[in-house]
């Protein structure tokens, strides 16, 4: 593999997510995860270099901020032990620029209207929704006329991304067969699609995009309002300048090719599945006495995700409810939702509060920290993951690779992550998901073989085959583009 390219990855999204979040969410770890073993390639395995991460330029005059790999492990390694709920000292964070803060306003309201009952909240959010794209529209307008009025006399490419020779290579700027590679939450951005031509139009760039899920796009009801229509409008626009488009699961490729040919977009390649790593990092290290707080061992059933309709905890609240009523209390284990509370669950949040927690049978740990997790994995029975959509299915890697057997959702791809070792059941049968439930806690010996079974049998996917189909990608698309 040659060198004489650069791949430019941008990581503007994972910086903009901790403006606003203290704990990563799974596109976040699952990035973080690709890079890390990208940047150990880069200095150790032939055939490979030219990798810069890059944030957004601070203004028109630049096209990328460059930041470095130490930056951006830096960042993770500060939120991996940020106590949110358990300290109240956090771990201190450089002052936030003014753009920082103003998209840290615009999240705080959108969450509190998105809090309010429905009858109000859908009026407010659209009225919001359309301010804000009003208010882009307008500043996107009033920026170009200024740069027409400054540069009257330059070509028109110019006017939306300063064109630079061709012929050669700037620092900082990329030239002719470079790949512009997207591995995270790019939608965050707006006008990310018509920035992505131009720069595809100015520079000869060839885009990668590594696609997770389509779920704001089509399945909208599971999502906040403010983020359906943005996603959709930098779907239609990014998919069709990339190169080549990549997938983390069988069941999302499928999903992208049916909605191009539903939307009549155009590819410039088939869609490409790449192998995920499984779990975050190696086996989580069970170290020092057990963080206070946390349910005795082998007394509970372990839930990680972020608390939100499409995750389906509702379900996972009926069947312990069934469970309470149907077994004596002794024989019920203690159900534990480990992450934070999102959107569209004030139902499940009013009916779990006005039971009193299923009486103490359900309990939340608000974003436990990695420490407390390593110790939740290692004292649970089994894990539960009962979501009504993927793209992949994390958690459940993760509950493999911790040596944990998981009870979860035959849905999309979940089956793709979590394999022969795992147990399904349909999320939308309460019945089925209710029997599959009960027999693993009855069955305590059978969980016991199922446990060991899970530990000696599980092959875990390393994160370097995940690299490495993505940097394959990125030399196709770069060969790609120099013959096209």
């Amino acid at each position: 593999m040659n060198t004489d390219y650069t791949i430019w990855i941008d990581v503007e999204d994972i910086f903009q997510y901790f403006e606003n979040n203290s704990r990563p969410s799974g596109i976040q770890r699952l990035v973080y995860e690709i890079l890390h073993v990208i940047r150990k390639q880069a200095a150790t395995k032939p055939g490979i270099g030219n990798i810069t991460l890059i944030r957004r330029g601070q203004d028109e005059t630049q096209l990328f901020s460059p930041v470095s790999f130490d930056d951006l492990e830096s960042l993770f390694e500060a939120s991996a032990d940020e106590k949110v709920v358990h300290d109240s000292r956090p771990v201190p964070r450089s002052r936030p620029t003014p753009r920082a803060l103003v998209r840290r306003l615009r999240h705080t309201v959108i969450r509190r209207i998105e809090s309010l009952p429905p009858e109000l909240a859908r009026p407010l959010l659209i009225m919001a929704v359309n301010q804000l794209r009003a208010l882009r529209l307008l500043r996107s307008f009033a920026a170009k006329q200024f740069r027409r009025t400054r540069h009257s006399a330059a070509p028109p490419a110019q006017t939306a991304v300063p064109v630079r020779s061709q012929a050669t290579s700037l620092n900082g700027v990329p030239k002719p067969g470079d790949i512009f590679l997207i591995l995270g939450a790019a939608w965050s951005e707006p006008g990310f699609g018509e920035r992505l031509a131009g720069m595809r139009k100015a520079y000869g760039i060839q885009p990668v995009l590594l696609l997770s899920d389509l779920i704001p796009a089509i399945r909208p009801e599971w999502c906040a309002l403010s983020l359906i229509r943005d996603f959709k409008h930098w779907l239609d626009t990014t998919l069709p300048q990339c190169g080549r488009l990549l997938a983390i699961s069988h069941a999302t490729a499928k999903t992208i090719e049916h909605y191009t040919r539903k939307h009549r977009l155009k590819l410039l390649a088939p869609v490409q599945t790449v192998p995920i790593g499984s779990g975050f990092g190696p086996p989580r290290k069970v170290e020092g006495e057990r963080p206070k707080g946390l349910p005795a061992p082998e007394t509970y059933v372990l839930f990680v995700s972020t608390i939100e309709a499409r995750k389906n905890h509702i379900l996972a609240f009926r069947i312990w409810r069934r469970l309470v009523a149907d077994l004596p209390p002794e024989q019920v284990p203690t159900l534990v939702f480990a992450g934070r509370v999102g959107w569209l669950v004030s139902d499940l949040m009013q009916q779990l509060e006005n039971t009193e927690w299923l009486r103490g049978k359900i309990r939340l740990l608000r974003d436990p920290s990695d420490h407390e997790l390593a110790h939740l994995y290692d004292g649970c029975m089994f894990t539960l993951f009962p979501s009504l959509f993927e793209g992949w299915g994390l958690p459940v890697t993760e509950s493999l690779v911790n040596g944990r057997p998981c009870v979860a959702s035959n849905a999309t791809s979940v089956p793709e992550a979590g394999g022969p070792l795992s147990r399904y059941f349909d999320p939308e049968n309460i019945d089925e998901a209710y029997r599959v439930v009960r027999e693993t806690i009855e069955d305590r010996e059978g969980l016991k073989k199922w446990q060991e079974e899970v530990q000696t049998q599980f092959k875990p996917t390393p994160w370097e085959d995940t690299a490495d189909a993505i940097l394959d990608a990125c030399h196709a698309a770069h060969v790609a583009g120099r013959t096209s």
